[in-house]
């Protein structure tokens, strides 16, 4: 999987999906309106989401989930433009197949219920069908929204609070501060297209 080349089309969703004779996989909305699927389990796709943003999802897991008082499904910021909430959107087949989805909560135009079902419209006009309630999709969106502003606070704290950039001119960069470069010049990149 190209996540360098998903990312810059900018992820919506990531899925997962049945697909015949290659099982467990993972469906990808992008803001261009292009669908992939990978032959991942979502499980995977997260893992690489996490370490391509270099965060640690068990502790982004426990420390958002304390925060709302809830153990699992709990909205994961990747960046303060990034926060995913998980959906249901199918009924596992086998044990260990994923049945949440995420989608990211800045490209969500509106929800709807449908039936039982509840429907994510999203701003390059897919929808994605949900088995929760649309009051619980509603929820997560909201605490995906508090989860982004707890990490926006957490930002603006860390570089406020003594981190001086002048006196931290003369030592090496650090790989972490290699890749918050490199991911500032991919967002630039994509801004001047």
């Amino acid at each position: 999987m190209e996540i360098e080349k998903i990312l810059l089309e900018e992820l919506l969703a990531f899925l997962p999906i049945y697909i015949t004779l290659k099982g467990n996989c993972t469906l990808i909305y992008t803001k261009n309106g292009r669908e992939r699927e990978i032959e991942k389990g979502i499980r995977s796709v997260l893992n690489q989401l996490s370490k391509y943003y270099f965060m640690d999802l068990k502790e982004v897991k426990k420390t958002y989930g304390n925060l709302l008082c809830s153990k699992n499904l709990v909205p994961i910021p990747f960046n303060k433009d990034n926060v995913f909430i998980p959906v249901k959107t199918r009924k596992p087949m086998y044990k260990n197949d994923g049945a949440i989805g995420y989608v990211n909560i800045n490209h969500i135009n509106k929800t709807t219920k449908l039936n039982n079902m509840s429907i994510i419209h999203l701003t390059n006009g897919k929808k994605i069908q949900c088995l929760n309630s649309l009051e619980t999709v509603n929820k997560h969106i909201n605490n995906g929204h508090i989860v982004k502003k707890l990490y926006e606070d957490k930002q603006t704290i860390t570089l406020r609070d003594g981190y001086s950039f002048y006196a931290e001119y003369d030592r090496p960069a650090t790989k972490g501060d290699i890749a918050l470069l490199r991911r500032e010049i991919l967002e630039i990149k994509e801004t001047i297209r």
